[in-house]
């Protein structure tokens, strides 16, 4: 009977935990609640390139997007970056979505979140913009700011 209650209560405090948004436990609430993230990737040379980006969550996972840039080959190079939001740092792996279902559904939390703006500046995009998931690889750092 004990050993059921406590199962009870193990599972019940898993379903009531503050901040998380996701099975797996990791918290991304900071994500959802920022504007902007910083991502830091590495150059061709090694130089450290801090990227300024927009961020949504969809279905409990993080999302950012980018049409042909400099941190984009870097991610391509290498997807294992370094993600920075609230003085943290979490280390996180970037995989490019290709499902167009989930493609959309990145795209309309972006609408959403942010609005006029994000709809302004869609009409000026030259080709559909690489979506990248960003999936954890470790708990969240103090940051180095």
């Amino acid at each position: 009977m004990r050993v059921e209650v406590i199962a009870f209560v193990a599972a019940l405090a898993g379903l009531l935990a503050p901040g998380t948004s996701r099975a797996d436990g990791f918290d991304w609430t900071p994500f959802e609640q920022e504007n902007v993230i910083h991502v830091l990737t590495h150059d061709e040379d090694g130089e450290l390139r801090d990227t300024k980006v927009w961020v949504v969550v969809v279905d409990g996972s993080g999302y950012v997007r980018t049409n042909a840039s400099h941190w984009l080959e870097n991610i391509q190079r290498n997807p294992e970056v370094q993600v920075q939001v609230r003085g943290y740092d979490y280390l996180m792996r970037a995989e490019e979505v290709r499902a167009s279902a989930l493609r959309a559904s990145v795209e309309g939390a972006y609408k959403k979140k942010y609005g006029l703006l994000q709809r302004t500046m869609s009409l000026f995009r030259f080709r559909e913009p690489t979506v990248l998931r960003l999936v954890p690889r470790g708990s969240a750092l103090p940051g180095s700011r």
